[in-house]
């Protein structure tokens, strides 16, 4: 055997004593046995690397964090698009109606009004809520919710289409004082030719309007409702010509 080969397995039995001695003395505590492999940091180099790694702590932050800016966003567009009505008339029937057959609803009574808000444009907003008189239970309280709130907070909302069945529910509010000025007025062969489309045809026949009465009210010393009860009683004039 060459010296060559004899010392290379001298150097290896060397290296393997003092490895076990390391070992020996790690396992008494007498020599620290430095961080294990699955604790040392993994530092990314390449530029790969470091947004592999940013993805993987933080992807659904990022993916929060943009659902949130579009859902933002779109609102935004939304109120600064959206117009300020000058008046809003809520339509509560047993028949159900389509938000779009409402359209021509609106601008049949834009034509009788004055530009309240003086934005330059008039605008009614007839705010659907028609409801089946046998309905899911769940939908029919979610509609009667929706026209309970327009009765106690939009101050807009004067005017009321409804038929001769809808407008006993606002008997339920109160036994002693109705809720509206006198008698609903029937709406006229005029608003039916103006509301009817090709598509939808002509609105359920029957249908009647009603003004609310502030008087005797809490709504009666505000005077933001005065202007909108004043404007929807020219309205009322105007359907009864």
């Amino acid at each position: 055997m060459s010296d060559n080969k004899k010392n290379d397995i001298l150097e290896e039995q060397r290296r393997a004593r003092e490895e076990f001695l390391k070992l020996k003395k790690m396992q008494k505590g007498e020599m620290d046995a430095g961080p294990k492999p699955s604790e040392i940091a993994i530092v990314p180099k390449t530029p790969k690397e470091k947004w592999d790694n940013f993805w993987f702590q933080y992807k659904w932050v990022v993916i929060a964090s943009v659902s949130l800016f579009i859902v933002l966003s779109v609102l935004i567009a939304q109120c600064a698009t959206k117009k300020n009505p000058d008046l809003e008339i809520v339509y509560f029937t047993y028949t159900p109606a389509l938000d779009s057959q409402m359209e021509p609803v609106a601008d049949y009574f834009e034509e009788m009004i004055e530009d309240i808000n003086g934005d330059g444009e008039k605008i009614v907003q007839i705010i659907n809520c028609s409801v089946p008189e046998k309905s899911d239970p769940q939908y029919r309280n979610t509609m009667l919710s929706k026209l309970q709130a327009m009765i106690a907070a939009d101050e807009k909302a004067m005017l009321f289409i409804t038929d001769s069945k809808s407008v006993k529910y606002f008997d339920n509010f109160s036994s002693e004082v109705h809720i509206f000025e006198d008698e609903p007025s029937v709406l006229s062969d005029e608003f039916y030719k103006a509301t009817e489309t090709a598509e939808y045809g002509s609105l359920p026949e029957g249908l009647q309007i009603s003004i609310r009465r502030i008087s005797d009210t809490l709504l009666e010393d505000n005077e933001k409702v005065s202007v909108y009860h004043k404007e929807s009683q020219k309205v009322m004039e105007k359907v009864k010509q």
